[in-house]
């Protein structure tokens, strides 16, 4: 539950981020949301599988069903409206190969010569999807070894960005491929109940919050050192969750819950969601530009969701893969949580 909360705080507080990127910014901190999204991810991706018996295939086949469908049906809507409004979003350029690339989760350059594919978010997919391959790789070991496994693969990429030239650093070997490992790791302390008191969690938690709150305020940042100035501070506030969650649960909320199932198509529609608002109302009054957009943008996602997303799921996990998934795998994640 507590997950869902973080995941549907992180989606809105990157939603917001590009809303203001419109007007003068001013939220840079927003873009710590993709950090928690990708502590996350290593946190359920041990989780679902810890308990054994998962194939590196059906593990790449269930996460591609479930990241891949909505994401490509969102690019080809970018895409399309490139081509047929220049301008719509400004930072889109459409082109054949670029294209074809961000289908294929291929970290590229785009036409502006930034690392980013067709769907400027998607770039965090290109990560996820090279964690993904990193994950399934591991699965072949035992249980024991493949928190270390995934530790040593992933700090030897990033290793290698560091050695090579560009474009491998720029492209995704670069330290927030550490970030899946903090998630992991707190998978492991979750799974094996060596988390603190509730005391400790929701200190852990209130310093995460500090000091994403101090970040805002000085405006520091530096890209090199992002995994420990956003990233530990993400992993406070996830592993903070956790623990609460663990050692006495958290409240109830159904909107935090529905907005948390939602996240990932907020994540993928609040762009042209907001540049709708944004051609219709225009954004020179930020005051009424940020919150019509982040309202649009949520009510897009919802919709979206349950009207695109889950159908899309339950479509590409009909057959045999599925079944051996959930045959061998003990899914502890509760709610509809599950359909990761």
């Amino acid at each position: 539950m507590s997950i869902q909360y973080l995941r549907g705080a992180a989606a809105l507080a990157v939603t917001t981020f590009h809303a203001l990127q419109w007007c003068d910014g001013g939220f840079e901190v927003g873009r710590a949301g993709v950090d928690v999204f990708f502590i996350i991810s290593g946190v359920i991706m041990w989780r679902v599988t810890c308990a054994g018996g998962v194939t590196p295939f059906a593990f790449l086949a269930r996460r591609a069903t479930r990241v891949a469908p909505l994401y490509w049906i969102m690019t080809l809507t970018v895409w399309a409206l490139a081509l047929w409004w220049r301008g719509f979003l400004p930072e889109v350029l459409p082109g054949a190969g670029h294209l074809l690339l961000s289908l294929a989760f291929i970290p590229h350059y785009d036409p502006l010569g930034r690392a980013f594919p067709t769907l400027p978010p998607g770039w965090t997919l290109t990560y996820e999807a090279a964690f993904y391959v990193v994950f399934s790789a591991a699965l072949c070991m035992p249980v024991r070894w493949r928190a270390l496994t995934v530790t040593l693969i992933l700090c030897a990429i990033v290793g290698a960005g560091f050695v090579l030239t560009d474009p491998a650093y720029a492209l995704g070997a670069n330290p927030m491929m550490l970030q899946f490992v903090l998630g992991v790791w707190l998978g492991v302390a979750l799974e094996s109940d060596v988390l603190p008191s509730r005391a400790w969690g929701v200190g852990w938690f209130a310093l995460g919050l500090a000091a994403f709150a101090g970040l805002q305020a000085t405006g520091f940042i530096d890209e090199l050192w992002r995994p420990l100035i956003w990233g530990l501070p993400a992993a406070l506030l996830v592993g903070g969750a956790l623990t609460v969650e663990a050692r006495g649960g958290v409240f109830r909320s159904p909107a935090l819950q529905r907005l948390g199932d939602a996240s990932y198509s907020l994540y993928l529609v609040h762009l042209p969601a907001t540049a709708v608002v944004a051609h219709t109302l225009g954004w020179s009054r930020p005051w009424l530009f940020v919150p019509v957009a982040l309202v649009v943008s949520v009510a897009a996602a919802l919709a979206c969701h349950a009207w695109i997303e889950q159908p899309l799921i339950r479509l590409a996990r009909r057959g045999p893969i599925d079944a051996i998934y959930r045959r061998h795998v003990i899914n502890r994640l509760d709610g509809r949580s599950a359909a990761d």
